[in-house]
């Protein structure tokens, strides 16, 4: 093994070793497990039910719908200083612009911030990579693309892991699995001998386990089980190089024309001295706990409790039978009351379930996820909700900056590796003002490359979603605060078909 290659991956274990000291692997695992409802794992339930009121889902669910925006508009400026040429500097940053909302497109990139944002609300973190692609489609235009692709945290790694800035930090290394025989071919196809091909082998099972991947049960066969590689990325001369290897072989080495790490990423909350965040699903997972057994024992009780026992005197009555209009002989004569007793229903400690109520909307309320902001409201001065709305959003603040603020960095890496991959004899992607994809040669001189930067127009998420509008208006209808057609006037697009007619013939009937 050569000094760099066991370098890199030296690297990677004490990388590993951090993680597993911090706790990042079992939090991740378990903090996944609550918000999926899989809550009374590995604990002991002593004879209880076991029911799951998932309020960290709902909670999560909320925190991610409130900070992804509905919509995002990239657009590119430049530093016309730098660049010389006013005109010329306007002309690429509008191509820069129709690219990235080409790109944007073509990388389903609306959906993927949810599942950003729902990394970090699980983990602490959410990560994105982008790198090239030689043998993409790109839509019959060119050869080769940009594809931009989630990672979980537990899978990066950084040279400074007490600072969260990515492109200060002297190597950046990305973790994956593959199987074995597609590893080989992508070597074999950048020129790895065959000698060196044999060494790329399987993961032992304690390796897997320890990555902290749960990749334990692979198909059968060497060739279709997987290895793990590293993916590391390094700065020479301005420009960032990267190496991808297994523990044995390096499958290839370059130093691409780029300028940018191309990864980004952000904190729920960020740890002080950590490079790792903190997600809003650990401090739910201590009330959740509560609340489930909580409720345990209270079925339990109402199972044991909730129907009236009768209890004879065997003496007297020999067997006891609740056949209905069937007689019961008892032996003696004497008084039955004296040989039979019913037991009443076991009453429930009073408060008992209203306590619990408190600590759910406590629960909730604390992250911001008040019945309000839910939309559980009856809804009789409209200005009183939306003030209380805007105020639940207040939390959140910080975490939307910084959600914004990896946008933004992502849109950077693209421009970075657009400006790199793209020289002026091929075509470069675009959607102009009418969303029609088309293409145009783009020509810009090094110098020029380092004069643009980023920034991003963002529109915030509407007040209410669909559904909680559909909510607020059905209270109040049934109120008597709106007619029927200005509910029909407000109704969200989709949920009646051609409800401009219906609007049309309320008017004329009435």
């Amino acid at each position: 093994m050569n000094d760099s290659l066991s370098k890199t991956w030296l690297q990677y274990e004490a990388g590993k070793d951090y993680k597993r000291r911090i706790g990042l692997y079992a939090t991740v695992r378990q903090n996944e497990r609550f918000y999926r409802g899989d809550q009374w794992y590995m604990m002991e339930s002593g004879g209880l039910p076991r029911p799951v009121f998932n309020i960290v889902k709902r909670v999560a669910d909320y925190l991610i719908c409130s900070v992804v925006p509905e919509r995002v508009d990239i657009t590119y400026r430049s530093d016309v200083v730098a660049y010389g040429n006013k005109e010329a500097a306007s002309r690429l940053a509008s191509l820069l612009s129709a690219n990235a909302k080409y790109r944007w497109e073509r990388s389903k990139m609306g959906s993927k911030l949810y599942k950003l944002a729902m990394d970090a609300v699980i983990s602490g973190d959410g990560v994105l990579y982008s790198y090239w692609r030689g043998d993409a489609a790109g839509d019959g235009i060119y050869e080769g693309d940009i594809e931009t692709e989630l990672i979980d945290n537990v899978n990066l790694f950084v040279s400074d892991v007490n600072k969260s800035d990515i492109q200060s930090q002297d190597y950046v290394i990305l973790a994956g699995r593959a199987s074995v025989i597609s590893l080989r071919r992508e070597a074999r196809a950048n020129g790895v001998s065959e000698k060196e091909l044999g060494k790329i082998v399987p993961d032992r099972l304690d390796d897997s386990e320890r990555s902290g991947d749960h990749a334990s049960i692979e198909l059968e066969g060497d060739d279709e089980a997987k290895a793990t590689y590293l993916i590391k990325f390094w700065r020479e001369e301005g420009k960032v190089c990267f190496e991808k290897s297994t523990r044995n072989c390096v499958i290839n080495r370059v130093k691409t024309p780029c300028t940018l790490y191309p990864v980004a990423y952000f904190n729920w909350h960020p740890t002080k001295n950590s490079f790792h965040g903190t997600s809003a699903v650990a401090g739910m997972i201590a009330n959740q706990k509560y609340v489930n057994r909580a409720y345990a024992m209270v079925m339990k009780h109402m199972g044991d409790t909730a129907f009236s026992k009768v209890i004879y005197d065997k003496s007297k009555i020999p067997e006891w039978s609740n056949e209905v209009g069937e007689a019961i002989a008892a032996i003696g004569g004497t008084n039955v009351s004296d040989a039979v007793a019913v037991l009443g229903v076991g009453k429930l400690q009073d408060g008992y379930l209203d306590f619990l109520s408190n600590v759910i909307s406590t629960a909730k309320e604390v992250n911001g996820a008040t019945e309000t902001a839910l939309g559980n409201v009856t809804p009789e001065n409209t200005s009183a909700i939306l003030a209380v709305q805007e105020a639940s959003k207040i939390p959140l603040k910080l975490v939307r900056a910084a959600f914004y603020r990896c946008i933004e960095e992502l849109a950077s890496i693209w421009a970075d590796m657009t400006l790199a991959y793209f020289p002026s004899d091929r075509f470069i992607p675009m959607l102009d003002g009418n969303g029609v994809l088309t293409s145009e040669r783009i020509s810009v001189n090094e110098e020029e490359k380092t004069s643009f930067k980023a920034f991003i127009d963002v529109t915030d998420t509407s007040v209410f979603t669909p559904s909680i509008t559909l909510s607020i208006l059905d209270k109040l209808l049934q109120g008597g605060h709106i007619t029927i057609e200005q509910y029909l006037e407000r109704l969200p697009e989709g949920y009646i078909s051609d409800k401009a007619s219906l609007i049309r013939g309320g008017a004329a009937n009435g």
